[in-house]
Protein backbone atom coordinates (compact mmCIF):
# COMPACT_ATOMS: atom_id res chain seq x y z
CA UNK A 1 0.00 0.00 0.00
CA UNK A 2 2.99 2.30 0.50
CA UNK A 3 3.84 1.86 -3.18
CA UNK A 4 0.28 2.81 -4.14
CA UNK A 5 0.46 5.89 -1.92
CA UNK A 6 3.75 7.07 -3.44
CA UNK A 7 2.74 6.28 -7.02
CA UNK A 8 -0.45 8.33 -6.73
CA UNK A 9 1.51 11.34 -5.54
CA UNK A 10 4.42 11.21 -7.95
CA UNK A 11 4.07 9.71 -11.45
CA UNK A 12 6.60 7.01 -12.17
CA UNK A 13 6.65 7.55 -15.94
CA UNK A 14 6.52 10.71 -18.07
CA UNK A 15 4.56 9.09 -20.90
CA UNK A 16 0.85 9.15 -20.08
CA UNK A 17 0.14 5.81 -21.76
CA UNK A 18 2.96 4.05 -19.94
CA UNK A 19 1.87 5.62 -16.66
CA UNK A 20 -1.69 4.39 -17.20
CA UNK A 21 -0.42 0.87 -17.96
CA UNK A 22 1.70 0.99 -14.81
CA UNK A 23 -1.37 1.90 -12.75
CA UNK A 24 -3.25 -1.08 -14.21
CA UNK A 25 -0.39 -3.35 -13.12
CA UNK A 26 -0.27 -1.67 -9.73
CA UNK A 27 -4.02 -2.20 -9.29
CA UNK A 28 -3.64 -5.89 -10.09
CA UNK A 29 -0.85 -6.32 -7.56
CA UNK A 30 -2.53 -4.19 -4.88
CA UNK A 31 -5.97 -5.76 -5.24
CA UNK A 32 -7.74 -2.39 -5.50
CA UNK A 33 -8.20 0.24 -8.24
CA UNK A 34 -5.50 2.74 -7.30
CA UNK A 35 -7.31 5.70 -8.88
CA UNK A 36 -9.70 5.61 -5.92
CA UNK A 37 -6.80 6.80 -3.76
CA UNK A 38 -6.96 10.26 -5.31
CA UNK A 39 -10.30 11.57 -3.91
CA UNK A 40 -9.72 10.28 -0.39
CA UNK A 41 -6.07 11.15 0.01
CA UNK A 42 -4.78 13.71 -2.48
CA UNK A 43 -7.96 15.78 -2.78
CA UNK A 44 -9.21 15.48 0.79
CA UNK A 45 -6.69 14.60 3.46
CA UNK A 46 -3.88 16.73 2.06
CA UNK A 47 -6.10 19.79 1.62
CA UNK A 48 -8.27 19.57 4.77
CA UNK A 49 -5.79 18.00 7.19
CA UNK A 50 -7.42 17.80 10.63
CA UNK A 51 -10.19 20.19 9.52
CA UNK A 52 -12.99 17.65 9.29
CA UNK A 53 -11.40 15.54 6.58
CA UNK A 54 -12.33 11.86 6.64
CA UNK A 55 -9.08 11.07 8.49
CA UNK A 56 -9.44 13.78 11.13
CA UNK A 57 -8.20 12.09 14.31
CA UNK A 58 -10.30 14.37 16.53
CA UNK A 59 -13.35 12.25 15.71
CA UNK A 60 -11.87 9.52 17.92
CA UNK A 61 -12.90 10.34 21.50
CA UNK A 62 -12.55 7.13 23.51
CA UNK A 63 -11.09 7.66 26.98
CA UNK A 64 -8.79 4.67 26.50
CA UNK A 65 -6.41 5.86 23.78
CA UNK A 66 -5.73 2.30 22.62
CA UNK A 67 -9.31 2.14 21.35
CA UNK A 68 -8.79 5.32 19.37
CA UNK A 69 -5.98 3.53 17.57
CA UNK A 70 -7.54 0.14 16.87
CA UNK A 71 -10.99 1.49 15.98
CA UNK A 72 -9.76 4.28 13.73
CA UNK A 73 -9.91 2.29 10.49
CA UNK A 74 -13.44 0.86 10.94
CA UNK A 75 -14.61 4.33 12.00
CA UNK A 76 -13.33 6.18 8.92
CA UNK A 77 -13.87 3.40 6.35
CA UNK A 78 -17.50 4.42 5.52
CA UNK A 79 -16.30 7.95 4.77
CA UNK A 80 -13.57 6.59 2.52
CA UNK A 81 -16.12 4.61 0.52
CA UNK A 82 -18.44 7.61 0.28
CA UNK A 83 -15.68 9.85 -1.09
CA UNK A 84 -14.60 7.22 -3.60
CA UNK A 85 -18.17 6.66 -4.81
CA UNK A 86 -18.83 10.38 -5.24
CA UNK A 87 -15.58 10.81 -7.18
CA UNK A 88 -16.28 7.90 -9.55
CA UNK A 89 -19.87 9.10 -10.06
CA UNK A 90 -18.64 12.57 -11.00
CA UNK A 91 -16.11 11.18 -13.47
CA UNK A 92 -18.75 8.84 -14.94
CA UNK A 93 -21.08 11.76 -15.68
CA UNK A 94 -18.23 13.41 -17.62
CA UNK A 95 -17.16 10.09 -19.22
CA UNK A 96 -13.66 11.28 -18.48
CA UNK A 97 -10.44 9.35 -19.21
CA UNK A 98 -10.08 8.96 -15.43
CA UNK A 99 -13.37 7.03 -15.30
CA UNK A 100 -12.32 4.57 -18.01
CA UNK A 101 -8.92 4.18 -16.36
CA UNK A 102 -10.73 3.40 -13.11
CA UNK A 103 -12.88 0.75 -14.84
CA UNK A 104 -9.75 -0.85 -16.25
CA UNK A 105 -8.16 -0.85 -12.82
CA UNK A 106 -11.27 -2.47 -11.30
CA UNK A 107 -11.06 -5.24 -13.90
CA UNK A 108 -7.35 -5.81 -13.21
CA UNK A 109 -7.68 -5.71 -9.43
CA UNK A 110 -10.72 -7.97 -9.12
CA UNK A 111 -9.61 -10.15 -12.00
CA UNK A 112 -6.33 -10.88 -10.23
CA UNK A 113 -8.20 -11.63 -7.02
CA UNK A 114 -10.64 -13.98 -8.79
CA UNK A 115 -7.76 -15.80 -10.48
CA UNK A 116 -6.00 -16.38 -7.17
CA UNK A 117 -9.19 -17.73 -5.61
CA UNK A 118 -9.68 -20.10 -8.54
CA UNK A 119 -6.14 -21.40 -8.19
CA UNK A 120 -6.27 -21.91 -4.40
CA UNK A 121 -8.91 -20.15 -2.33
CA UNK A 122 -7.29 -20.97 1.02
CA UNK A 123 -3.95 -19.47 0.03
CA UNK A 124 -5.76 -16.55 -1.58
CA UNK A 125 -7.38 -15.72 1.75
CA UNK A 126 -4.24 -15.98 3.85
CA UNK A 127 -1.67 -14.72 1.32
CA UNK A 128 -3.77 -12.09 -0.51
CA UNK A 129 -6.92 -10.94 1.31
CA UNK A 130 -5.55 -10.87 4.87
CA UNK A 131 -2.30 -9.03 3.93
CA UNK A 132 -4.34 -6.50 1.96
CA UNK A 133 -6.64 -5.85 4.92
CA UNK A 134 -3.70 -5.47 7.28
CA UNK A 135 -1.94 -3.15 4.83
CA UNK A 136 -5.03 -0.99 4.26
CA UNK A 137 -5.67 -0.76 8.00
CA UNK A 138 -2.03 0.07 8.66
CA UNK A 139 -1.65 2.88 6.14
CA UNK A 140 -4.93 4.50 7.21
CA UNK A 141 -4.34 4.09 10.95
CA UNK A 142 -0.88 5.59 10.53
CA UNK A 143 -2.72 8.92 10.45
CA UNK A 144 -3.41 8.55 14.18
CA UNK A 145 0.32 8.41 14.81
CA UNK A 146 1.26 11.16 12.39
CA UNK A 147 -1.44 13.77 13.06
CA UNK A 148 -3.09 13.19 16.43
CA UNK A 149 -2.03 15.86 18.91
CA UNK A 150 -0.39 18.09 16.30
CA UNK A 151 -1.29 21.63 15.30
CA UNK A 152 -3.87 22.38 12.62
CA UNK A 153 -2.89 23.72 9.25
CA UNK A 154 -4.23 27.05 8.03
CA UNK A 155 -6.78 26.21 5.34
CA UNK A 156 -5.38 27.13 1.97
CA UNK A 157 -1.81 26.79 3.23
CA UNK A 158 -1.65 23.00 3.14
CA UNK A 159 1.52 22.85 1.06
CA UNK A 160 4.71 24.77 0.38
CA UNK A 161 6.98 26.47 2.88
CA UNK A 162 4.09 28.50 4.35
CA UNK A 163 2.56 25.27 5.69
CA UNK A 164 2.58 24.81 9.45
CA UNK A 165 5.45 22.38 10.03
CA UNK A 166 3.94 21.33 13.37
CA UNK A 167 0.91 19.82 11.64
CA UNK A 168 2.49 16.36 11.36
CA UNK A 169 4.58 14.03 13.51
CA UNK A 170 7.71 12.55 11.94
CA UNK A 171 9.17 9.12 12.62
CA UNK A 172 12.82 9.36 11.71
CA UNK A 173 14.07 5.86 12.54
CA UNK A 174 15.74 3.91 9.72
CA UNK A 175 13.65 0.72 10.03
CA UNK A 176 10.19 2.28 9.66
CA UNK A 177 11.43 4.42 6.78
CA UNK A 178 12.98 1.43 5.02
CA UNK A 179 9.66 -0.39 5.12
CA UNK A 180 7.55 2.66 4.17
CA UNK A 181 9.82 4.36 1.60
CA UNK A 182 10.58 7.29 3.93
CA UNK A 183 6.93 8.05 4.71
CA UNK A 184 7.93 8.50 8.33
CA UNK A 185 9.06 11.98 7.25
CA UNK A 186 5.48 13.13 7.11
CA UNK A 187 5.66 16.91 7.41
CA UNK A 188 7.86 17.26 4.34
CA UNK A 189 5.50 14.91 2.49
CA UNK A 190 2.59 17.25 3.20
CA UNK A 191 4.68 20.29 2.36
CA UNK A 192 5.71 18.90 -1.05
CA UNK A 193 3.43 15.96 -1.85
CA UNK A 194 4.81 15.51 -5.38
CA UNK A 195 8.40 15.23 -4.21
CA UNK A 196 10.04 11.86 -4.78
CA UNK A 197 10.26 9.88 -1.55
CA UNK A 198 14.04 9.48 -1.80
CA UNK A 199 14.38 13.22 -1.12
CA UNK A 200 12.39 13.20 2.13
CA UNK A 201 15.25 12.72 4.67
CA UNK A 202 17.40 15.47 3.16
CA UNK A 203 14.54 17.93 2.79
CA UNK A 204 13.23 17.13 6.28
CA UNK A 205 16.61 18.10 7.71
CA UNK A 206 16.67 21.24 5.59
CA UNK A 207 13.10 22.56 5.83
CA UNK A 208 11.35 20.86 8.75
CA UNK A 209 13.83 20.05 11.51
CA UNK A 210 15.14 23.64 11.96
CA UNK A 211 11.59 24.99 12.34
CA UNK A 212 9.33 22.41 13.94
CA UNK A 213 8.86 21.44 17.56
CA UNK A 214 11.55 18.83 18.39
CA UNK A 215 8.99 16.65 20.18
CA UNK A 216 7.38 15.96 16.79
CA UNK A 217 10.51 14.19 15.54
CA UNK A 218 10.22 10.69 16.98
CA UNK A 219 13.26 8.44 16.46
CA UNK A 220 11.51 5.22 17.53
CA UNK A 221 7.96 4.43 16.42
CA UNK A 222 7.65 1.41 18.74
CA UNK A 223 8.47 3.49 21.82
CA UNK A 224 5.94 6.08 20.68
CA UNK A 225 3.27 3.40 20.24
CA UNK A 226 3.95 2.01 23.70
CA UNK A 227 3.98 5.42 25.36
CA UNK A 228 0.89 6.78 23.63
CA UNK A 229 -1.36 3.72 23.40
CA UNK A 230 -0.19 1.14 25.96
CA UNK A 231 1.55 2.68 28.97
CA UNK A 232 0.79 5.21 30.21
CA UNK A 233 -1.44 5.43 27.13
CA UNK A 234 -1.80 9.18 27.32
CA UNK A 235 -3.07 10.92 24.22
CA UNK A 236 -0.44 13.27 22.75
CA UNK A 237 -1.08 16.99 22.83
CA UNK A 238 0.65 19.85 21.06
CA UNK A 239 1.66 22.11 23.94
CA UNK A 240 4.84 23.74 22.69
CA UNK A 241 5.03 27.06 20.94
CA UNK A 242 4.00 27.28 17.31
CA UNK A 243 6.59 27.16 14.59
CA UNK A 244 8.16 30.47 13.74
Amino acid sequence: MTMVHNAMHCDVFRHRGVESAWRLILSATAGVPVEAYRPTHNLNHHILTQHGDHLDTKQMQYRWNFLNLVLFFPTVFPSIQKLESAYVSKEFKKLSPVFFLFIGQVACAHGATALLFCLDWKRAIFCWVVPYMVGADGIVTMNMLQHDGTEDIVLGEHKGEKMNVNSARNFTGPVINWFTCNNGYHAIHHMYAHMHWTQYPEMHDKLIKPRNDPSLNEPDILKYLWRSYIWPGKRPAMTAKKAE
